[in-house]
């Protein structure tokens, strides 16, 4: 820890100032040491080390100190002094970058918890930062499963849907259903940190459910203008590790008076492989109520071909990180179209995410993509708001 302590006091000597840090400790790495042993587990931990910094050096600038504590512990010393409050309004991007795809966590168990403390000069750093850390370290499920609990009981899980586009027409075809938090205080947030809080309080699939019925019950009282759309929802690994969830997602369906033909279940490479033998099972079930299946982000795991041939899949979705570039790197368009090659042989449909300009839209025509979303025309929006992006 001497670096970035020696960090710290060369900012407060410089600028005569106290200086906020950043502490952030994963939670469950047993799961990963335990099953795969602590070669995965360091392996894990390195990777979340590189992401901290990427962070770090993005937002706080070049110089920013990242350090490995004890345990699963990071601490993140900015390059210059900032406020608590700076550096709570960059916690959920945080939790955002953390919350990726990552090899290693195939089940995607990790909680991530993130605390600011403002580091003051006239006490010694070394315990400051101990007592930052003790309190990180309580166990917080009790609080994130109330704050789970909260969201869902006082209606502040919403959904906007973000429009879907046929690349040969431009007609919209679809939307994909994404959950977002009206925080009584904070206004609207993305999904990352009740998807977090979520995950480490063990109610992923009551939040599921719950976003699962907001989104049903708003596609039943769509305007006939609206009723061809195809909804996508997203599913996680807690989802199919449930083996009632097909069978409760069939009885939303029906209860909603939503025909199960205009859903489509959205899942990760990794959920899909956390239980490949049991995913089938539950994927095989669900196409068999009419409802497509579609692997998100693809191309971000670990894309074993072998599953992709087994298990019942109608769409693929290539991962922004890929498509974004397309109209400058030959490297992604050359992993685009191997992709487009790969789903066309195996007779499914690829959706590019991240389109944010013509130029990526054209290449999508040359590659033989067939459907597209992005900012290019709009971002998720609410429900209210499609007919109007349709005209």
């Amino acid at each position: 820890m001497s670096g970035c302590v020696r960090m710290l006091e060369d900012l407060h000597i410089r600028h005569e100032t106290d200086a906020g840090v950043m502490l952030v400790q994963v939670d469950q790495m047993a799961r990963i040491n335990n099953s795969a042993g602590t070669a995965a587990g360091d392996a894990v931990l390195d990777e979340i080390g590189r992401r901290l910094e990427n962070f770090a050096g993005d937002e706080f600038g070049h110089g920013s100190c990242v350090q490995r504590l004890d345990g699963p512990r990071f601490l993140i010393v900015p390059a210059v002094p900032l406020s608590l409050g700076a550096l709570r309004a960059q916690e959920r991007a945080l939790h955002v970058a953390l919350a990726e795809p990552m090899v290693g966590d195939p089940k995607g168990r990790l909680a991530i918890r993130i605390a600011a403390a403002l580091i003051v000069r006239d006490e010694p750093i070394v315990d400051q930062l101990r007592t930052a850390g003790d309190q990180l370290a309580r166990p917080a499920s009790a609080r994130d499963g109330a704050m789970v609990t909260s969201a869902l009981s006082r209606g502040e899980v919403v959904i906007h849907y973000q429009p879907q586009y046929d690349v040969a027409t431009g007609a919209m075809t679809g939307v994909e259903a994404l959950l977002r938090w009206r925080h009584p205080e904070l206004g609207l947030l993305g999904a990352g940190p009740l998807v977090t809080a979520a995950r480490a309080a063990r109610l992923e699939r009551e939040l599921t459910e719950h976003a699962h019925h907001v989104a049903l019950a708003e596609i039943a009282a769509w305007p006939r203008a609206l009723a061809r759309l195809r909804v996508s929802l997203n599913i996680t690994a807690a989802d199919l590790g449930d083996p009632e969830f097909a069978d409760r997602f069939a009885a939303m369906a029906k209860k909603a008076g939503v025909d199960p033909d205009r859903l489509t279940l959205e899942l990760t490479e990794q959920a899909m492989l956390s239980d490949p033998t049991g995913a089938a099972a539950q994927l095989a079930q669900i196409r068999a109520l009419g409802s497509a299946i579609a692997i998100d982000d693809f191309g971000t795991g670990y894309s074993s071909l072998s599953l992709l041939a087994r298990l019942p899949i109608d769409y693929l979705k290539i991962d922004s990180g890929f498509t974004r570039s397309l109209d400058g790197s030959d490297r992604d368009r050359i992993v685009v179209r191997a992709i487009v090659d790969l789903a066309r042989a195996l007779g499914l449909l690829v959706v590019a995410e991240g389109i944010e300009n013509e130029a990526q839209l054209e290449r999508l025509r040359e590659l033989g993509v067939a459907t597209w979303q992005g900012f290019l025309k709009s971002g998720p929006v609410p429900g209210d708001e499609l007919l109007a992006l349709m005209e």
